[in-house]
């Protein structure tokens, strides 16, 4: 009898730290698109130019000192073209850019340097 209540009662504290740990995501990942569409407009890109921000959250990258937080932006104007971010002492910090098909070293240098200074979207 004694070992069941002990095994209840790791089990149930297992539950409250995996809930824990879920809702800590939750939370953050809501801060952490806020705080990038801050950083975008920061920047000089509104919302409207926006077509998607996805974060992704991995405890296991964390444990291997990886980015805990990869976060890819889409703009309008651009379709099929992600720029990647990353959170990390609270700050959103500009990783690179991807697209599928792969985009040759020139073109990725030139959407770099295109974000980075605010003339992305400039037509």
């Amino acid at each position: 009898m004694k070992r069941k209540k002990i095994f209840i009662g790791i089990t149930m504290v297992l539950l409250a730290i995996i809930v824990a740990l879920c809702l800590n995501v939750l939370v953050q990942r809501k801060f952490i698109k806020n705080y990038t569409y801050t950083e975008l407009e920061n920047r000089g890109y509104t919302a409207q130019d926006v077509r998607a921000v996805e974060i992704k959250h991995s405890y296991l990258n964390r444990i291997l000192s990886y980015n805990e937080w990869r976060i890819s932006v889409e703009f309008e104007k651009e379709p099929e073209v992600f720029f990647w971010f990353t959170y990390r002492d609270d700050k959103i910090i500009f990783q690179g850019v991807s697209s599928e098909p792969m985009l040759e070293k020139e073109s990725v240098l030139d959407y770099s340097e295109r974000f980075k200074n605010g003339t992305l979207l400039d037509e």
